[in-house]
């Protein structure tokens, strides 16, 4: 029973790597036109749009919180990451922004010791180190670039991090569609003044483009809560690799970016460091 719940856990992790690329694909076709406030304001917006029928549908008692301020932090943290990582994306490939996304796990091992006080064996830490040796290998090819559009990317993969840490703290303190609904809120609140200030007129494509992010918003954060409702946020860490190949196929297919010989080489790295880990959880 216990390895079907971690299993399942790992699988909701995964789906979301997946929404996220989606997510990603939307948002570097709009950072060409579109101010990354903006942006972040009319994903969030919908997103909590969407929301409102279910939560009109599930009565009075969905709309009381008992954590107003979790959110208040939630939604800060979440409106400084995403603007920071839609910078990052419109400067960078999304191979490059995938890579260094995957810096996320080394601060997330570490905020979970400090925070979480999360018991974290010697072998994960290693195959998680290895992996991050993995993409450095990986990104020397794009040193030309770094400088531009690495230090956002880095910046918002800490603030992912945080926001990771107060999912799993306090995931179990809310029902799943108040913790949809509020963050979203409380992200739209944030951003909506920094958006009017800099605000484009959008085509159909983009208005279109903007309603599938604020929908996949939402289900990108459910499959998130939903695995850190089964499993440690330590354990989804190596996960996060995954995406790696999700973003160089969008990548090669939607954008025609050829990821160099280098890549692979990190690559190679980073999955055997990934597979030890599900053994070792599997053994377990």
């Amino acid at each position: 029973m216990l390895r079907l719940k971690k299993l399942r856990g790992i699988l909701w992790f995964v789906l979301s790597l997946l929404i996220c690329q989606i997510c990603d694909v939307a948002m570097k076709y709009l950072s060409a036109s579109i101010h990354p406030t903006q942006i972040t304001f009319l994903r969030f917006a919908i997103a909590t749009t969407w929301l409102i029928p279910a939560m009109i549908f599930s009565g009075k008692k969905t709309f009381s919180t008992a954590i107003p301020w979790v959110h208040c932090c939630r939604g800060g943290l979440l409106f400084l990451a995403m603007a920071l990582w839609c910078v990052g994306l419109r400067k960078s490939t999304l191979p490059l922004a995938s890579v260094l996304g995957f810096s996320i796990p080394l601060f997330l091992l570490i905020l979970a010791k400090i925070f979480l006080h999360e018991r974290i064996s010697a072998g994960r830490w290693l195959a998680t180190t290895i992996g991050f040796f993995g993409i450095i290998i990986a990104i020397e090819p794009r040193c030309g670039h770094f400088h531009s559009s690495a230090i956002p990317l880095i910046f918002s993969a800490i603030l992912f991090a945080s926001i990771d840490i107060l999912n799993k703290k306090f995931a179990r303190r809310e029902s799943l569609l108040a913790t949809l609904f509020y963050t979203a809120l409380a992200t739209a609140a944030f951003s909506a003044i920094p958006a009017f200030f800099h605000w484009h007129p959008m085509a159909m494509s983009d208005w279109l483009l903007a309603v599938a992010l604020g929908v996949c918003a939402n289900l990108l954060y459910f499959c998130i809560i939903r695995s850190l409702r089964l499993i440690d946020v330590s354990v989804t860490a190596p996960y996060r690799y995954v995406e790696f190949i999700f973003s160089n196929f969008t990548g090669y297919f939607i954008f025609k970016e050829i990821p160099s010989p280098l890549v692979f080489i990190g690559v190679a790295a980073i999955i055997p460091s990934t597979l030890y880990i599900a053994y070792r959880d599997a053994q377990r």
